[in-house]
């Protein structure tokens, strides 16, 4: 093993089982170089350690990589990930805000605080923040996706809807698709529901009647509450005669 790897794992041994105080001091004391040397093997630990699911490891590695180099947006941003999948949405709600205090234009902090208000059922404040997400990069479809759950939470069906089929053009496998581990998105058991109704529109405008009928018999299945309203939507209306929907819904 060579001398930087015995100081950095040293160091980091050190730093996590002195007081908050005396790491503080410990890190101000190494040289910048060994100071980022230890951060990145720490956030390394961390990454690790949330694979595995082992979120209170994480989060200890995380916190030490940030005492190391107290300014890195992108840190605070995983911290915020690790509590919030230990369900501390206080903590992670706090990583987050200052993840965007050190960086205002970090997209992923900004969604992934509106996806913690979401949560919280905080829906206004989950729309501000995943609006200011999306005027940075429209094109993230999770914000999309949390955008939706929030206008969802509100009753603004139609907006979630929107956000729904938007959040599906960009990325039609969000839902199915494994998180990359720093980006949070809401899932609710209403979710699949919505989307099975987009998918059975989409499938109708494209005169694929089959496929548009199965994708409501998934979205009665799961629930979708505002089913009848196929009978007001002009994208279904070559199945309005097909006595296979009106065996799904009664007009």
């Amino acid at each position: 093993m060579s001398g930087h790897h015995v100081l950095i794992i040293g160091w980091m041994a050190l730093a996590m089982s002195a007081t908050a105080s005396a790491k503080a001091n410990l890190f101000a004391d190494l040289p910048k170089t060994e100071q980022i040397r230890v951060a990145q093997t720490a956030e390394l630990k961390g990454d690790l350690a949330r694979i595995h699911d082992e979120f209170g490891s994480a989060v200890n590695y995380y916190r030490t990589a940030l005492r190391a180099t107290p300014g890195d947006a992108k840190l605070q941003n995983k911290l915020g990930i690790a509590y919030l999948q230990m369900g501390n949405h206080g903590s992670a709600r706090k990583a987050f805000a200052q993840a965007i205090k050190l960086d205002p234009q970090l997209v992923i902090a900004l969604n992934n605080l509106g996806a913690v208000d979401c949560l919280d059922k905080k829906y206004k404040a989950a729309v501000r923040y995943l609006k200011q997400a999306l005027a940075l990069q429209e094109t993230s479809a999770t914000a999309h996706l949390n955008l939706a759950e929030s206008w969802a939470g509100l009753g603004e069906m139609d907006r979630a809807m929107t956000e729904y089929a938007r959040a599906l053009e960009l990325n039609a496998d969000i839902l199915s698709g494994s998180p990359d581990g720093v980006v949070a998105g809401v899932n609710t058991p209403e979710q699949k529901a919505r989307v099975d109704y987009l998918l059975a529109k989409a499938y109708a405008k494209r005169g694929n009647l089959e496929g548009a009928l199965e994708y409501l018999r998934r979205a009665k299945n799961n629930h979708f509450a505002d089913l009848a309203k196929v009978y007001e939507d002009t994208s279904f209306a070559a199945l309005w005669a097909d006595p296979q929907l009106q065996k799904i819904v009664k007009r």
